[in-house]
């Protein structure tokens, strides 16, 4: 592979703004996304890129490093070093320990009572002719024609993955090194935590509060100088808050001041959500990824979600997927696609919908009337303040419940709670769980 020099130390050095082994290997990543370089392109010498930008040979060889780990940047010494590829490595990721238990209110999955039938759409999609030959495409063009109009704002490529957090974690390996940082929601989901921090990101919280994120600590956070913004733009785990329409306005407003942070967004509870969804995309399409899942709403082992973005961006995202696992399964994206199509399917999730709000605003207003002021919005949990977390995780163990300390959602410390599940809950269950949370939230 020939050695072709784009950018010697005079002209990189003049571009990297932030002289740190962070800055400097964010800088050279962007640089191999957007394709100013490509495989075989040839860095400058350490020593020679150091007296550019005025700082030690270490400090650049550190960057090589956090690039070389990444799987962008191969070689060194004499032999020089050079561009390796647009996608970088996936380390494993452990999964959480999870207990299933009758009260166990940490889980925030869907009842298989309401989910659809798999059997129908399974069956069709055993019948669709090519399912004996290899794939490379990022998308079913069935599953295209499906999605594509409903999504939140015009994308130019979609690619599918196995699952929600496999999408997160693909798109973020691709915009991402060892050491960026990324401004979080918060609080967040935990497992989105743990994924952030074993990329090696440095997570930026902001607070997502009624309305979408705070626009005050978004502008302070974007002085860091991010490479991704993160947030889910509607039933937001724990809150259930979402982004209004002039809220996603104003943070594309505040991120059009920084003209190198991408937007990602999670849409988990997607058609059982009970908003609609505002997308920063619809301000900022071109730095905009836009994930959607489908398996709380239509089926977990479906193990599918969409990703929606620009052509350029979608050819680093898909070459992360070829890399790793070369497509997803045909016969569960045509699955999908039928569920998407079928009025009885459509009738089901509409009534789940229902019925999982009935179930929110049922613990919401038992907790009311016991003295606890939850906001009722939206999704399959309750975001519960309480006086003091492990007493009253202990309090509520001690009556066979299960509940998730407050302080796994966020990256640092903040006001104590506990989120309690409500997807599951039994019939005629809120009135005794509230009273049971009332001693726990005020548990001293």
């Amino acid at each position: 592979m020939g050695r072709v020099t784009k950018f010697d130390a005079a002209l990189l050095g003049r571009r990297i703004e932030d002289p740190s082994s962070r800055g400097i290997a964010s800088y050279v990543a962007e640089l191999i996304r957007t394709g100013e370089l490509t495989p075989g392109d040839a860095l400058p010498h350490v020593r020679s890129l150091a007296e550019v930008l005025r700082v030690s040979p270490a400090t650049v060889s550190s960057a090589w490093s956090l690039l070389k780990k990444r799987g962008l940047i191969m070689g060194s010494g004499k032999s020089g070093t050079r561009v390796s590829s647009p996608a970088g490595l996936v380390t494993r990721i452990e999964p959480a320990s999870i207990i299933p238990a009758r009260f166990d209110m940490r889980l925030l999955y869907p009842d298989p009572d309401l989910l659809p039938s798999l059997k129908p759409a399974l069956v069709s999609a055993s019948e669709m002719p090519g399912l004996d030959q290899y794939y490379d495409s990022p998308i079913l063009p069935a599953l295209r024609d499906v999605v594509e109009p409903e999504w939140p704002y015009p994308a130019e490529a979609f690619a599918v993955a196995n699952g929600a957090s496999d999408a997160i974690w693909t798109v973020l390996q691709s915009l991402s090194v060892p050491g960026d940082r990324i401004v979080v929601e918060s609080p967040t989901q935990p497992q989105l935590l743990n994924l952030m921090s074993d990329l090696g990101l440095t997570v930026v919280p902001v607070p997502y509060v009624e309305g979408g994120l705070s626009l005050m600590h978004l502008e302070e956070a974007m002085k860091t100088r991010p490479v991704v913004v993160f947030y889910q733009p509607r039933a937001q785990v724990p809150t259930g808050n979402a982004t209004a329409t002039d809220r996603a306005w104003r943070i594309a407003e505040v991120l059009k001041r920084n003209t190198s942070a991408m937007i990602v967004e999670y849409d988990d509870l997607n058609a059982l959500s009970l908003v609609d969804i505002n997308s920063v995309g619809e301000y900022l399409p071109k730095r905009t990824i836009h994930i959607k899942s489908y398996e709380k709403s239509y089926g977990p082992d479906l193990r599918l979600a969409v990703i929606g973005t620009t052509v350029a961006r979608m050819a680093t995202v898909h070459a992360q997927i070829r890399l790793t696992r070369q497509w997803t399964s045909r016969i569960l994206q045509s699955a999908l696609a039928w569920l998407l199509q079928d009025e009885v399917t459509a009738e089901g999730v509409a009534r789940a919908r229902g019925i999982y709000a009935e179930r929110l605003f049922a613990l919401t207003s038992m907790l009311h009337a016991n003295g606890i002021d939850v906001p009722a919005r939206d999704g399959f949990c309750v975001w519960i303040p309480v006086t003091d977390e492990a007493k009253a995780i202990e309090h509520l163990t001690a009556h066979g419940i299960l509940a998730l300390a407050g302080e796994t959602s966020y990256s640092t410390g903040a006001l104590p709670h506990i989120r309690v599940a409500t997807s599951r809950m039994e019939p005629g269950m809120s009135s005794q769980l509230a009273e049971i949370l009332r001693q726990s939230a005020l548990a001293l």
